[in-house]
Formats: structure tokens, C-alpha cells, sequence
């Protein structure tokens, strides 16, 4: 069975210095394990007897600028270690139109590049978000959605507008709360997200906000996003490392493997691999 993880990063502190974000995101959360270095090496030793065929990284830069310079590096390394790697690039919110397509024109001159989320500073409706949008839906890339349950309904609003855009919800439609009512606001979001849309979702970042990747914890999230979407619409995604907030790679796994493993085997063939490889044309 072929496994795709959609959705992880590769940091490099020691050569550079992209992460500022990241740094400030360790010391707020007194998790200074998150910031440092997270290679190729480093994931497969964490992901176990997980053997991941292909790679979807996520552009982990917050430096003004760095994302260009951090695509380069990810064409580079995946050529030194003949990796199947795919490429979700960035691009500078803030920056003007012709900008922002001179940025979206430079990542997707490589091979690897699959299409864009933009994690801070992007709203709906904006110049910024629509010369995106705009961009990606002339050429059939992706646009990767992060956003909380608060920013569903206006983005669905604007996303209407591109009814042929291929789009990807990720991190499970990031809760914003884990309380009674922020589950019922973050599940009130799925279900629109699930009926207004035919997008997939990355099983993915719900460490982020519950701090507990167990499965006692994450079984019911994850099997309330599976009944909404279907196992036609789901990816397994690792988020790591950023998920190691709420525990190891290893921890991931074994949850995510018997949650996913109650499924057939079709089921769990599109869980792990199938759907990503059609998303992303893998």
C-alpha cells in the first residue's frame, strides 16, 4: 500500500534562519523541542515501520522572503537523495499583485510545485487572495485552506467564485477551541466545508490544538471527520514536526493506525496514500 504523507516540513535551523515564527510559536509554548533542526533522516527514524513512498512539503518559512530560497533548497535536497517529494509553496501576502504572481511564476518553474497556502495575513475577498486564487485556478495547482471554523463560511463564499479550483482543506479544518462549544463551532465548520464543497481534507494538526495525540483523545475527532467527508475525501497527513506538540510521531501513528486500521482495506488504501496521489497529481 502506497503512503503518501500530504503534509510535512522539513526544517533546517542550523543553516538558516527562516523560522522566526517557529522560534517565538517554541518559547510561548515552553516547547523547545519544536525548534530545531527536523531533516529527512530525522522523520523516517520517527515514523518507525512507517514507510512513506512520497513526500508533500509545506512551506515552514515565516522570514520575509525566505519561502523563494526554501523552494530552491527543497529542489536541491530531493535531488541529492532522489526523494518523491511534491512542493505546497507560499507566497508574501502583503506584497502586490504583480508580486505576488513574479513569487507564484518563480516556485512553479519547478516540477515538484503542486500549489500554495498562505498560513497568516490571507483573507478572503482581498486583492491578495483573489490574484492567488486566480493564478492557481488558470494553471489547476492546488490552494491548500488553513483556516480556523470561525473563517469557513467567507471562504466558501469567496471559493465559489473559482468552482474549478482544486482546493485542500488542511489540519482537519483546525479547531479554535476544544471546549464544548469550540467542538461544536469546529464541527458545524466541517459539515458546511463537507456539503459545499467535493474537496479533501488532511487528517492532520489536530495535535495542535488538543495537545494530545492519543487515541482515546483524537478518536473522536477523527472519526466525526471521516463521517462527514468520507474516506473518498480524507488524507493521512503528519504534520511533522510541529504535531510533536501533542506527542511522538510514533504515538501519531499507532492512533491514526487504529482508528484508519477499523476501515477496509479499499478505505484505508485511500486514507494512506490514494487520495493525496489524486490531489496532488503524484
Amino acid at each position: 500500500m502506497r503512503v503518501v504523507d500530504s503534509h510535512m516540513h522539513l526544517i533546517d535551523i542550523t543553516a538558516h534562519d527562516w523560522y522566526p515564527g517557529l522560534k517565538i510559536w517554541s518559547e510561548g509554548l515552553q516547547k523547545p523541542d519544536l525548534y530545531r533542526d527536523f531533516s529527512l533522516e530525522t522523520y523516517r527514524a520517527a515514523a518507525g515501520d512507517l514507510r512513506v513512498d512520497t513526500f508533500v512539503h509545506v512551506s515552514a518559512t515565516t522570514k520575509p522572503g525566505a519561502h523563494l530560497a526554501e523552494a530552491a533548497w527543497l529542489d536541491e535536497l530531493a535531488e541529492a537523495h532522489d526523494l518523491d517529494l511534491a512542493v505546497v509553496g507560499t507566497v508574501d501576502p502583503a506584497g502586490g499583485a504583480a508580486e505576488i504572481r513574479a513569487e507564484l511564476d518563480a516556485q512553479g518553474a519547478s516540477p515538484r510545485f503542486r500549489g500554495v497556502r498562505v498560513l497568516y495575513g490571507f483573507d478572503p475577498g482581498t486583492p491578495a487572495a483573489d490574484t492567488v486564487l486566480g493564478w492557481l485556478d488558470e494553471r489547476g495547482l492546488v490552494f491548500d485552506l488553513v483556516i480556523n471554523p470561525e473563517a469557513m463560511t467567507p471562504w466558501l463564499r469567496t471559493l465559489e467564485r473559482f468552482p474549478d479550483l482544486p482546493v485542500v482543506l488542511e489540519h482537519t479544518g483546525w479547531p479554535s477551541a476544544v471546549d464544548t462549544d469550540g467542538r461544536a463551532d469546529w464541527q458545524e465548520a466541517l459539515r458546511q466545508f463537507a456539503t459545499a464543497t467535493s474537496a479533501p481534507c488532511k487528517l492532520s494538526g489536530l495535535g495542535m490544538a488538543t495537545m494530545d495525540v492519543s487515541e482515546a483523545n483524537l478518536r473522536p475527532w477523527l472519526e466525526f471527520a471521516i463521517d462527514q467527508l468520507g474516506w473518498e475525501r480524507v488524507m493521512f497527513g503528519s504534520n511533522m514536526p510541529i504535531e510533536t506538540m501533542g506527542g511522538s510521531f510514533g504515538q501519531l501513528i499507532t492512533t491514526l493506525r487504529a482508528v484508519v486500521g477499523e476501515a477496509s482495506p479499499a478505505e484505508q488504501a485511500r486514507f494512506w496514500g490514494e487520495n493525496a496521489a489524486a490531489a496532488y497529481r503524484l
